[in-house]
Parts: C-alpha cells; structure tokens; sequence
C-alpha cells in the first residue's frame, strides 16, 4: 500500500506539473548560437541565402542520407525554397521558405508535417575585421496547449545541431576558392539569331580566324537580306579541349528566320545561368571560363546547355584591348 502511495504522489506531481506548464508555460521561444567566420560578409551571405548548397553545411543532411530533397522558387532570396521527406522519425516531411532577405538577415519560415507550429530561421550577419559574425537563430511564436511543454526542450534539442551546422558553415566557407571574376546569378531571355559553323585547333589565333570567317559569313548573309542586326555578336561554344575548338559564330535577329545552305537560324538559352564580365583581349578569356566552372563546383550547380559569350565591344572601333567588355554565361540549373 505504501508504494501505492507513493506511485500516486508520484503521478499527481506530474500531472501538476504538466497542468502548471500547459498554463503558465512560454508562449515564445527564442534561441540562438553563434560563431565567427574567416570570410567578407558578402562570401556568407551568398550561401545562407538560397539552399542550393544548404545540405553541404546542414547537420540534418547526415542524419538520413537517403532524404529526397527539393529545391525550389529562384536560386536565391525571397521565395527560395527547401522541402524534404524521410523514413527517419527524426526528420519527417517538412519544408524551409525564405521570406526575408536584406543582405545581412535571411531569415525563413519552417513547416514540420504533424506539428501545429510555425517556426522561423535566421541567419544574423555582421562584420568585424573583415570577419563575420554568424548568428543562426530559432524563434516560434503563439505557442498553446501542450505544445508549451515540448517548448522547455527546444534548447536542448536544437542547440546541438545548431552548432553542428555552424562549424559545418564555417569549414565549408573557409575553404571556398578565391574567385578572380564576380560572378552572379542572371536570367536570360531567347533570343532569336543567324549563326555559322566555326572550327579550329585550340590555339587563340586560329579560333580567332575561324570565327572571323564565321561571322563573315553571317554579315554576308544580313547585308543581302537587308536584316538587321538586334544585339552584340555571340559566340556559343560546342566543344572546347586541349586539341581542338568548335563553336557557332552568331549574330542576334528580330525573328527566326528559315535558312538555306550551311548557315544555322536559332535562338539562344531561356533560363537560369552564370554571368561573369571579362575585360581584355580574347586570349586570356579562358581564365574567366575557368572561374566559372569552379563557381559552378563549388556552389553544386549543374550545367544546363552550352556556355555562349557575348562581345559587347568592337575590336574594330575600340583599340584598347584592355577595354574590350565581353559577358560570359554559363546555364545551369
């Protein structure tokens, strides 16, 4: 009887207590951890803001590796978004959307399949010493019912991963490559144009006369059609190895148009893609091409058709080579 007893005291404390933090217990909730990393600003708040690389740094991508993932809405900013399903209790179904983004705050809103709450997370940036400050932040609000007591574990659920995420954040950033060339993320529209055909060894001088027959060609064409030109000359690259170069030599027009005999009538890539601007004389562009592919590794992108360059500047009017201005895209997805 005396244990009886006991057992009672026991289970009416518990039940006292439960009652006492199902109603006084928090209605918010707010935690945070921090850390310092060797990177500008700009460099961490490139990748905090979008998910393309998210599972690089989360702690929850290896909890279950098998999750299937989906990345969604624009690469970067407001309404990026990140959703996933696992067999893993711990993971469940749920999803992260960016809903406020200003260059020193990301902050996203998460949904846990079967949990009534709506929590957010941020991600608080600042600067010191050309360092940056990390603070990775949990806040849920309206918090009701029996949800109060699972509240007094938030703490100690989450920090760990928290700070597991930011020693992940703070490698993977400090190890990023120097970049020679700022590189963005663009999207591009179709363009109609009238191309021709160029091959050549790799060596700059003969791709460079390879494509001046090319564009030759085309302009021929134009004149004789009375077509205009609609944009600066572009070069679409088809292959390109140590040996050899191969390329369409093409020149933006209103409107596609049907063509006879060896030249080609297309339009360019619609999309999503890489853009670096390059300066100088064309023997050195591979250097910028070279950025591009290792942005494009680094930051777990997948190509998405051929790269293509744009010449902004005419060699024929503008003799300072170290003005010449040509954009290079890269399509990815």
């Amino acid at each position: 009887m005396k244990i009886l007893k006991i057992l009672g005291i026991i289970i009416l404390v518990i039940i006292v207590i439960g009652v006492g933090g199902i109603i006084f217990g928090p209605t918010e909730v707010h935690m945070e951890r921090e850390i310092t990393i060797n990177a500008p600003i700009d460099v961490v708040y490139d990748e905090v803001n979008g998910f393309q690389t998210f599972d690089q740094f989360s702690a929850w991508s290896e909890v279950d590796t098998s999750t299937i993932i989906v990345i969604d809405g624009p690469a970067k900013g407001v309404g990026a978004s990140y959703s996933w399903e696992s067999d893993n209790s711990d993971l469940g179904k749920g999803s992260i959307e960016i809903v406020e983004s200003d260059g020193r705050m990301v902050k996203s809103k998460m949904n846990f399949e079967g949990y009534p709450g709506e929590p957010f997370a941020s991600w608080i940036l600042s600067e010191e010493d050309g360092q940056t400050r990390v603070v990775y932040t949990y806040d849920e609000t309206d918090i009701s019912g029996i949800m109060k007591l699972l509240s007094f574990a938030t703490e100690s659920m989450l920090a760990p991963m928290y700070d597991r995420t930011l020693e992940k954040l703070k490698a993977r950033v400090e190890s990023r490559p120097d970049f020679t060339y700022e590189i963005e993320v663009v999207e591009t529209d179709s363009q109609p144009y009238i191309g021709a055909n160029a091959a050549s060894s790799s060596d700059p001088a003969a791709i460079g006369a390879a494509m001046g027959e090319a564009y030759g060609k085309v302009v021929s064409y134009l004149n004789a059609n009375s077509i205009e030109m609609q944009g600066p000359p572009i070069s679409i690259n088809i292959s390109y190895d140590e040996q050899n170069a191969e390329m369409i030599c093409a020149i933006p027009v209103a409107e596609l148009v049907e063509i006879d005999g060896d030249l080609i009538s297309g339009e360019t890539y619609v999309g999503t893609a890489l853009k670096t601007v390059y300066y100088g004389n064309y023997d050195d562009i591979g250097n910028a091409h070279r950025d591009l592919n290792a942005y494009i590794s680094y930051y777990m992108y997948e190509r998405n058709g051929q790269p293509w360059e744009e010449y902004i500047t005419d060699p024929m009017t503008e003799p300072d080579t170290s003005k010449w201005m040509t954009n290079v895209y890269y399509p990815v997805k």
